[in-house]
């Protein structure tokens, strides 16, 4: 789990770095008084009792004395003890450390802890104090005689340190408090004018517009363009004097204002060509002025958004320090309760009045088109300079290859009767590493969409910003891979196919590719390993807690049972030695090695492959029992886990009932099925009536179809926080501008909720439903889209609500690209490199265009001057 210190760093504003919480210096004044508080309770235990005793019963003469002093201004106090002790009984006031308090000791043989103090009584309480004053002087000439006298200073000392270390501590966080309030409030006020001159200054120009008798020329952009330039320059001071005796508008349409000053305009006499050249003008100019409007508004909400960011990480600060506190020292939990700064619901305020503002004014009261246009601004990571035209001709590769491999595919089983690539023995290989490509791509896309509109994944996911790459460096770690795959998928084919000289055997390719696809998963180590490590933790569910990351592989793995039947089926192809046969032995040759012996076994067909299509099931249910053990919360956690037992069920169902080997042999009334057994020695024969074949078949239909439908609406109303009649079947507040994508995705997803069940069917089932083989690859692919939708919706509603108590504090800021020196700001300087590439590749293809020019020409001089040879004898 990433510390929140990374995140903080992660999250900051550049310009505001100094005005954060001081998160780590608090970690270290806490470290500090920790340690002094065990080194005063190690001496405590260390020492004998009655030390201790006499160290403690002076500090509580030490702080009576002090308080008589202070209450009476250091001039004596004839107060007795009984007063005393009457005046500073009961009274629960908040708990003040001063420079003599001690904390709670013990005795080192294991008695009773001395009496701590309470908040109402600053020292250690009442109880017992009169035998240990009774005491004092005769421990104190008992200690000098037996050479205690350092150890008890020491001990004075240790108590003296730990209470001046915990003072410290408190007055830090205090300082750190008032640092950040101060901040903020300076802020918000700053906002807050700036936007208030921006409201009155085109308001005021719309009542200017409409008294029109003056100079007509730009009147109405000189007016805006005069008020935003004082905005601009926080000269809010006198505008906002000359604006009280003006009647102060509401939020005009821009457009209707300058279409207002254009009919005022047309009722003067004497309008001529002239005017119309000027009416020209004015617009042009007013439109730039609008231009600048925008750019000011943008500036302003984009600072409310950043402040709100801003308390946000630094109220997640003070409620982390002070969790910490509060385990430290348990005797003083509660001290900070309350003691925090702003959660930043009036900056929010702010921005949501800005996004008003700004979608009346540009956007037609569209309030998340406005939404969209404000948040966008260069150098959020969404720029890509050289490392877009790498990514753009390597692309451009992959396309080739992708078409070439298509059509020799299409073209060779038509044209001469080849078989395809799907129906070569191999084909499982490529088509589970293609799985696994195609979920890298998916995952590129995602963190495209998240960081494209604010959702903060590094935040939900909690992880280490330093290892985290940006989208243009996950898509171009994609298109090498493909790029790879794609010419092994077509080597492999031709040389199986003999369309090229088999100077490496056919099944080198897939093995390989096997091999790449191994190092790919593994390196860099620095940013697999996390990923592993994940990937072991949802696999140890319900052993293990689950974060929010964890339930959202756990999530993936699901989407990818097809992936992992082909995975299983590489594994067996590599194990069993089937890699070392060519295309001929391995069909037509020694059965010993023949892929019926282990596709067709009992322990492959009954037992992996089951498992494999029921595993991803497993995790998340026992993850959603794992969460409701922790929560105590029967909602959403058994209710989700039923989800995942309902679709096991569809699971279960057609592997261990007995009619799932149904064919469509028939013998009316009655079906008949032969079943072999493992030595093929004997048959078993079994009878099935029609109708009891209809009746299962319908059953499993309506479990198929009950499941599918549990799992859409979960989708919908659960994980994305959809489907609420009083918004329009939405969500209260949406992070994507279109509302449209909304209800596009929601029937999409009923769709493919369908096709997801199907991928959880085991191959030859027998299901009426199930797919055919040749479809497998779809099928894959469509489920691993879904899932990546699935995605964007389901880290939204993450984000703006804490949907399962995942994390302490509910809100989250939004991402932004601060501009921090991590790896992935590192993509600049790599431009001399794209241009080196460019050129070897450029100059690879150039030459063996030319070797096929000549080698072409040569061929067809030697055709023309021997007809009776031919071209293949060269």
């Amino acid at each position: 789990m990433v510390e929140f210190g990374l995140k903080l760093e992660d999250n900051k504003v550049d310009e505001w770095s100094s005005e954060y919480i001081d998160y780590e210096k608090l970690k270290a004044v806490l470290k500090r008084a920790k340690a002094a508080a065990q080194h005063r309770d190690e001496l405590v235990n260390r020492m004998p009792s009655g030390v201790a005793a006499g160290v403690v019963q002076e500090r509580i003469n030490r702080s009576r004395s002090s308080l008589r002093n202070s209450a009476t201004g250091g001039e004596g106090d004839s107060t007795s003890e009984g007063e005393w002790n009457a005046r500073n009984k009961g009274g629960n006031e908040p708990l003040e450390f001063g420079p003599c308090h001690p904390l709670e000791i013990s005795d080192k043989r294991g008695s009773s802890p001395h009496p701590t103090a309470t908040d109402s009584t600053p020292l250690l309480g009442e109880s017992g104090g009169g035998r240990l004053q009774y005491k004092t002087k005769s421990w104190t000439n008992l200690f000098s005689y037996l050479g205690f006298a350092d150890d008890r200073k020491l001990l004075l000392k240790a108590y003296d340190d730990a209470d001046d270390k915990l003072n410290l501590f408190i007055r830090t966080y205090e300082q750190e408090v008032t640092k950040v309030k101060a901040f903020y409030d300076d802020k918000t006020h700053e906002i807050s004018q700036r936007m208030e001159v921006l409201v009155e200054s085109v308001g005021t120009s719309d009542s200017i517009v409409k008294k029109q008798k003056q100079p007509r020329r730009g009147s109405v952009v000189n007016s805006i363009a005069q008020r935003f330039e004082l905005m601009l320059h926080g000269n809010s001071h006198s505008t906002s004097n000359e604006s009280t005796n003006r009647r102060h508008s509401t939020v005009p349409d821009m457009e209707l204002q300058f279409s207002a000053s254009l009919d005022l305009d047309d009722e003067e006499p004497g309008r001529d060509l002239r005017g119309e050249s000027d009416s020209k003008k004015e617009k042009e100019l007013f439109m730039r002025n609008s231009d600048s409007i925008k750019r000011a508004i943008r500036d302003i909400y984009r600072t409310a958004k950043l402040l709100n960011n801003f308390c946000i990480m630094n109220y997640t600060g003070f409620v982390k320090i002070a969790k910490k506190f509060d385990k430290t020292f348990p005797e003083h939990k509660g001290t900070f309760k309350g003691k925090n700064c702003d959660d930043g619901k009036q900056a929010e305020a702010l921005a949501a009045k800005m996004e008003k503002i700004y979608s009346k004014w540009f956007c037609n009261g569209d309030i998340r088109e406005a939404q969209a246009q404000m948040l966008t601004k260069k150098g959020d990571g969404l720029l890509m300079d050289w490392t877009q035209l790498r990514l753009g001709y390597r692309l451009g590769m992959c396309t080739i290859l992708a078409m070439w491999v298509a059509w020799d595919c299409v073209w060779g089983q038509f044209a001469n009767g080849n078989v395809s690539i799907g129906g070569r023995s191999a084909f499982p290989v490529f088509r589970g590493i293609f799985g696994l490509l195609a979920w890298h791509w998916f995952w590129g896309v995602s963190v495209y969409v998240w960081t494209r509109h604010r959702v903060n994944y590094i935040y939900l996911f909690e992880f280490d910003p330093r290892n985290v790459d940006t989208p243009i460096d996950i898509f171009n770690a994609a298109v090498d891979e493909t790029l790879v795959f794609l010419i092994t998928m077509l080597m492999y084919y031709k040389s199986d196919t003999g369309d090229m000289p088999l100077w490496i055997p056919p099944r080198a390719y897939p093995s390989f590719l096997i091999l790449y696809t191994i190092k790919c998963l593994i390196f860099p180590l620095k940013k697999r390993l996390p990923l592993w490590i994940a990937m072991k933790q949802v696999i140890m569910a319900p052993f293990v807690s689950p974060t929010f990351f964890y339930t959202y592989v756990g999530d993936v793995f699901t989407s990818m049972v097809k992936v992992f039947q082909d995975l299983l089926w590489t594994v067996c192809f590599v194990l069993s030695g089937d890699f070392l046969l060519s295309e001929i032995e391995y069909v037509e040759g020694d059965h010993t090695h023949a892929w019926t012996t282990w596709t067709d076994q009992f322990w492959y067909k009954k037992i992996a492959i089951p498992l494999v299509c029921l595993m991803p099931l497993w995790i998340r249910f026992n993850q959603c029992l794992r969460r409701y053990l922790d929560t105590g919360k029967r909602m959403p956690h058994l209710a989700n886990a039923f989800k995942y037992a309902l679709s096991q069920s569809v699971t279960l169902f057609g592997v261990f009932h007995p009619l799932y080997l149904m064919h469509n042999k028939q013998e009316d009334p009655l079906h008949s099925v032969s079943l072999a057994n493992d030595d093929d020695e004997e048959e078993e024969t079994i009878v099935i009536g029609k109708y009891q074949s209809n009746l299962f078949q319908l059953f499993w239909m309506g479990l198929f179809v009950s499941s599918s439908l549990y799992s859409f609406f979960w989708d919908v109303y659960m994980d994305w926080g959809l489907g609420r009649p009083e918004y329009g079947f939405l969500g209260p507040r949406l992070m994507f501008p279109k509302k449209a994508e909304y209800y596009m995705v929601i029937c999409a997803d009923l769709v493919m909720r369908f096709m997801w069940v199907l991928t959880l069917v085991p191959p030859q089932s027998g299901a009426k439903f199930e797919l055919p083989a040749y479809l497998s690859a779809i099928s894959m692919t469509i489920e691993l889209f879904r899932r990546t939708i699935w995605s964007f919706f389901r880290l939204e509603h993450e984000h703006r609500q804490n949907t399962q108590g995942f994390r302490r504090v509910d809100v989250v800021p939004l991402h932004f690209d601060h501009n921090h020196k991590h790896k992935y700001n590192q993509t600049t300087r790599v431009g001399w490199k794209v241009l080196i590439e460019i050129v070897i590749v450029t100059s690879i293809v150039v030459a063996i265009s030319a070797f096929s020019a000549i080698v072409a020409q040569k061929s067809a001089r030697l055709q023309l001057s021997s007809p009776t040879s031919h071209p293949m004898d060269l």
